[in-house]
């Protein structure tokens, strides 16, 4: 276990980057946006990986860097997304390290008023449809990550 990389993910909508902050400025480690690395490495936005290669291709990109971090025994605070978790491989390699699920205490209303007002998601839902539509494919998709997250805590 590498006590020193330390990831922290939450729910669509969960304070994630401000929560990594705390952990890095507390433990003065510096910090790492998974998705900004991977923009780094690839050359591409986030939106235009996931469109080009799907989410599963994304998916890869990152276990990539988790694996390279890892591997180097890198002494970071990483900021991931909130679908991280559901690769296995990505999984195996946090739940080696420090995992910090960010924001499991906010209620879905909560998590909806600063999904909402995000504009650099790449959940297509939040893009498309009325906003009950929109409102409803949010609700499934919390229901489905902390069920996930529940499960990875075990």
């Amino acid at each position: 276990m590498n006590a020193n990389l330390i990831v922290v993910t939450g729910c669509f909508g969960a304070p994630v980057k401000e929560e990594a902050l705390r952990i890095s400025r507390e433990r003065g480690l510096p910090i790492l946006n998974l998705d900004e690395e991977i923009e780094r490495r690839d050359g591409r936005t986030i939106k235009r990986l996931v469109m080009m290669n799907g989410e599963h291709g994304y998916r890869n990109l990152e276990y990539e860097v988790l694996h390279d971090l890892a591997e180097k025994g890198a002494a970071c605070v990483v900021a991931c997304g909130d679908g991280v978790l559901y690769d296995d491989d990505s999984r195996g390699i946090i739940l080696e390290n420090e995992l910090v699920l960010a924001g499991m205490n906010l209620s879905e209303e909560d998590l909806w008023e600063n999904a909402s007002s995000c504009d650099d998601s790449y959940h297509a839902f939040m893009s498309f449809g009325t906003e009950q539509q929109k409102r409803t494919a949010f609700s499934n998709l919390i229901k489905r990550q902390r069920s996930l997250f529940e499960k990875t805590l075990r």
